[in-house]
Order: structure tokens, then C-alpha cells, then sequence
């Protein structure tokens, strides 16, 4: 299999870049859940909230990675459907992915004004840059969980689903192509 994509198929580096993005969320959403089962204030409720957090900013900079790739070279032709099929596809895409731009950067915008230091996976810290307003980072904490988070599952699960549709409704090749392993 090709790294770049084909007029036919995406290529494996799409393939991975879309699959470790799924992943990481996963991620990034079972340690926040995970972190309510201690304690506030405990070594274990941080050491969950780090892996949060650095799963988020690795969503952050893969999905650039990713776009770079997206827009840098050919796409797989869509599968025939109604144009409004199309264009809803593609304004899902980049909903998508400017959710995973601008959640991590309202977590990290949340922990700046808390005047909390952002680790990444303890390798090295984003330091706090911007002057603490508590008020600031609970409407943008608000944001972060209760307007984005919501949006994100929503939309994820349609993609889910208009590709469990294209697979076993109208039984084109739109979830085979980007399936890893499947060529």
C-alpha cells in the first residue's frame, strides 16, 4: 500500500493520521473519566488529568499534521451520491477537524487561566503565559465540556454512522478505503 493517496484509495499515512486521531480521543476521554474515580488533590487524579491533557495536544498537533496531508496532495474520488451527500461529507470533515483544533485549545486556554502547567506525557511543560482569571477558565472549562465535548460525540457518531450506512446500505467502498490494512 501507497503512503500517498490514490484517485482510488487513501493511503496508509491518511489511514494511520485517522485512526491515531480516533484513538487518542478515546483516550483522552477514558483518562478524564477515569480521573473522577479519585480523589481531588491525589497523585493518582493528576497523574490521570497529565494523560488527558496530553492526549489532547497530541490530537492537537497530529490533526495539523494531518490537514498538511489532506491538502497536499491527491484525494480518493468520492463514491457516487447526491451532491447534498458530498457537500454535508465535507463540511462533517472540517467541523471535525476544527473541533480538534479549538477543544485542545480551550482545555489548555482553561489551565492557563487557572494558572495550572500543562505536562506533556512529563517530557517537558507549557508553561503558564497568561495572567489567572478563574472567571475566564470556568466559562472556557464550560465550553470544554459542556458545548464541545457534546459536539464532537455527536459528530463522530454521525461520520460513524454515515460510514456503517455507505458500508452496509448502499454497500460502496467509502469505509473499505479507509479501513487499515485494506487496500
Amino acid at each position: 500500500m501507497s503512503a500517498r493517496n490514490s484517485g482510488q484509495q487513501w493511503g496508509w499515512v491518511a489511514k494511520a493520521l485517522h485512526w491515531l486521531i480516533f484513538l487518542l480521543m478515546l483516550a483522552a476521554w477514558f483518562a478524564v473519566e477515569s480521573h473522577e474515580d479519585f480523589p481531588k488533590g491525589s497523585a493518582e487524579r493528576a497523574q490521570w488529568m497529565l494523560l488527558h491533557k496530553s492526549f489532547g495536544a497530541s490530537v492537537f498537533f497530529l490533526v495539523w499534521l494531518r490537514l498538511y496531508w489532506r491538502l497536499s496532495g491527491p484525494l480518493p474520488t468520492p463514491e457516487p451520491a447526491p451532491r447534498w451527500q458530498h457537500l454535508a461529507a465535507a463540511g462533517l470533515h472540517w467541523v471535525l477537524y476544527g473541533l480538534m483544533i479549538f477543544m485542545p485549545l480551550t482545555g489548555l486556554a482553561a489551565s492557563q487561566f487557572s494558572g495550572r502547567i500543562v505536562s506533556f506525557f512529563g517530557l517537558f511543560d507549557i508553561p503558564v503565559f497568561l495572567a489567572a482569571n478563574k472567571t475566564l477558565a470556568g466559562q472556557l472549562m464550560g465550553l470544554h465540556k459542556e458545548i464541545l465535548w457534546p459536539l464532537l460525540l455527536l459528530l463522530v457518531a454521525g461520520h460513524a454512522a454515515a460510514a456503517l450506512w455507505h458500508h452496509f446500505i448502499t454497500k460502496d467502498r467509502t469505509l473499505r478505503r479507509m479501513l487499515p490494512f485494506v487496500s
